[in-house]
């Protein structure tokens, strides 16, 4: 399993459109949750602003506007190759006019505006593949190796000798144990409810003391012995799994 920084994600949105900058804002954050991975956003409204970013940090994730007063995203993308190979650059524009120099600074994609999720899904998910940050783990399915992405994974549960993972794409049945399986995924994304059951945090919609409501509406029990384990572990990762800076 690939294994990440616990400082997540770095995420950089520059724009000087205030309306632009929360939206694509508030699309990142959807995919952060839906992904389950752990983020540092920040908002950048000025070249200045972005100029001192960039020197004291090396984001993962730009998103840039191409047409801007001062520093244009060109400009700004070539300032971050200067000190960055593997910053992976989104360019968000309404014209295909800079194609070639978004080429040239080696941008990951030029999305264009209206952007919608679908799209902004995709190109997030192979920035993070790039970046060598989306974890999955392996695992026999009839006789065969199949990769899945933990992002993906909706619950995992024992079914007499099988177990089967209940993900995004579907059902898949292998021979382990659940303890087996447990080690595998890291503890701020999942959580064992009972003797028979795991589940990741981003899918829970609700939970009590005896029942965990999946955001698909798969209803689960949790154990009464665990109940107050699981409960202080989901209340954690509500509080402390998606880091937001607006402005620097």
């Amino acid at each position: 399993m690939t294994k990440k920084e616990d400082t997540g994600v770095r995420i950089a949105i520059y724009d000087d459109d205030a309306v632009y900058r929360h939206l694509y804002h508030s699309l990142t954050q959807k995919y952060l949750s839906e992904r389950s991975v752990n983020a540092e956003i920040t908002e950048i409204a000025s070249d200045r602003e972005f100029e001192d970013y960039v020197k004291d940090k090396q984001p993962d994730i730009v998103l840039l506007d191409i047409y801007m007063p001062g520093m244009s995203g060109i400009e700004a993308a070539r300032e971050i190759r200067a000190s960055s190979r593997r910053t992976q650059i989104i360019f968000v524009t309404g014209s295909n006019e800079f194609a070639s120099e978004a080429f040239e600074v080696e941008a990951l994609s030029y999305l264009n505006k209206p952007v919608t999720y679908d799209r902004f899904r995709k190109v997030m998910d192979k920035a993070l593949q790039r970046q060598n940050l989306a974890q999955s783990i392996e695992i026999h399915v009839d006789r065969e190796t199949r990769k899945v992405f933990l992002s993906d994974i909706l619950y995992i549960e024992t079914q007499s000798r099988k177990l089967v993972f209940h993900t995004l794409q579907g059902d898949m049945e292998t021979y382990m144990t659940l303890s087996a399986v447990k080690k595998m995924l890291p503890e701020n994304m999942f959580i064992q409810i009972s003797r028979f059951e795991i589940v990741q945090f981003a899918r829970v919609q609700e939970m009590n003391n005896s029942t965990v409501l999946l955001k698909d509406g798969t209803e689960l029990c949790l154990s009464p012995k665990m109940a107050a384990k699981v409960l202080d572990a989901y209340d954690t990762y509500r509080s402390g799994h998606v880091r937001v800076i607006r402005g620097i």
